[in-house]
């Protein structure tokens, strides 16, 4: 709260007492991303990932070190922005391109394609504060298509909209790669990092720990998420299960049987299989069956393995499931566990987080577009007849 030079010399002269109960957002990162490319940016949260992007698109000045840019830059880190609440969505639409310095003249001539892009239709004259957030999210990004960007900061915005918009947010930003535009990706869907990046660097409390390519770094990213989960405390693990109990977050059913830890044990690349650990308790049933299956990226359902009716302890027990090598092409799968009454009635089903990733080190072909599942035949050329 001291003003300039004062606060510089009172952190020089006492560095201790100045710089008390702070931390390092990012702490040595160095990095060059050449134009034209495409980078994925990953780790948890807290991992300093947004920060990284506020720095190289000049919102936030970094403590130490510089930043070297060239070209306009467009940063998608919260898509709303800039955005002034009791103007209406025509109107932040020229203000925006304003603070990215394309005049009014410029940006009358593409308000009818961004408007056209936003899907707000008549809500165009309306004031931003009525929206909703979706359509103030689908507008700041049809707004940033227009800016002819050369380099792309995205940050978790692919979520505003819904299921269709988001999908025109990926088809655009497949375009603006193809036409040689540099994007830099934070999400925490691996799955479109995987498929929309070409190097990924991988963050956790303000460090790089790895930086390569997609399949390497995501690969080892992915298993972390259950050993993240070790080092919680038991009193935040409870907290956690609480949120997950509550808010039904990848996990719902009618209850009298709960899982309470799963383990995944994955050989590198998914060649041998994966031995699944599941721990439940239970209190109302006394006969289950188990399932243990996979959700590709978008959700899809790819198959399960499931147990016969096996009898419950009711202090709680223990189960372990030995998968056999499943023939799944590349890709980035979320194990699904679940327990079924003998009635088929779902009583707790569990879509975790830490995901299995499959990487053949480029030797899949044509076929890879074709679905997640390799089918295994034999081919043989028919005689004439």
């Amino acid at each position: 709260m001291l003003p300039w030079p004062v606060d510089r010399g009172l952190s020089r002269l006492f560095p201790g007492w100045w710089w008390r109960n702070t931390f390092n957002a990012l702490d040595e990162v160095t990095m060059s991303i050449p134009a034209g490319s495409a980078v994925g940016i990953v780790g948890p949260n807290g991992a300093g990932k947004t920060t990284l992007l506020r720095v190289i698109s000049r919102v936030t000045a970094p403590t130490r070190g510089t930043v070297a840019l060239s070209g306009r830059v467009g940063a998608l880190i919260d898509v709303v922005i800039g955005f002034h609440p009791e103007l209406t969505g025509r109107e932040n639409v020229f203000l925006l391109g304003a603070m990215h310095g394309i005049g009014r003249r410029a940006m009358t001539e593409r308000i009818d394609g961004i408007l056209e892009f936003a899907e707000i239709g008549e809500q165009a004259d309306t004031p931003v504060k009525r929206y909703s957030a979706g359509m103030s999210g689908r507008l700041g990004f049809a707004t940033m298509t227009a800016l002819d960007a050369e380099t792309l900061l995205v940050d978790e915005v692919l979520a505003v909209g819904d299921a269709q918009f988001q999908r025109k947010c990926v088809g655009w930003l497949e375009e603006y790669r193809a036409e040689g535009g540099t994007l830099l990706f934070v999400s925490h869907n691996l799955g479109l990092v995987r498929n929309m990046t070409e190097r990924v660097i991988w963050l956790d409390h303000g460090k790089i720990l790895d930086d390569g390519t997609p399949g390497e770094v995501l690969a080892k990213y992915a298993r972390t998420a259950e050993h993240r989960d070790d080092r919680v405390p038991t009193r935040q693990k409870g907290q956690v299960l609480r949120q997950v109990r509550d808010r039904g977050l990848h996990r719902w059913g009618a209850g009298g049987a709960r899982i309470e830890e799963v383990h995944v044990d994955q050989s590198p690349g998914f060649p041998g299989g994966a031995e699944v650990s599941i721990n439940y308790q239970t209190a109302q049933v006394d006969r289950a069956v188990f399932c243990v299956g996979f959700l590709d990226d978008t959700g899809r359902e790819i198959g399960a393995a499931s147990s016969p009716p096996l009898d419950l302890r009711r202090d709680g027990g223990a189960l372990r499931c030995s998968i056999r090598p499943p023939q799944l092409r590349e890709g980035i799968y979320f194990p699904v566990v679940a327990i079924l009454s003998s009635e088929g009635v779902i009583l707790d089903r569990w879509r975790l987080d830490r995901a299995l990733v499959i990487d053949r080190d480029g030797e899949s072909g044509m076929a890879e577009t074709f679905g997640p599942v390799e089918m295994q035949a034999e081919w043989s050329e028919a005689g004439e007849g």
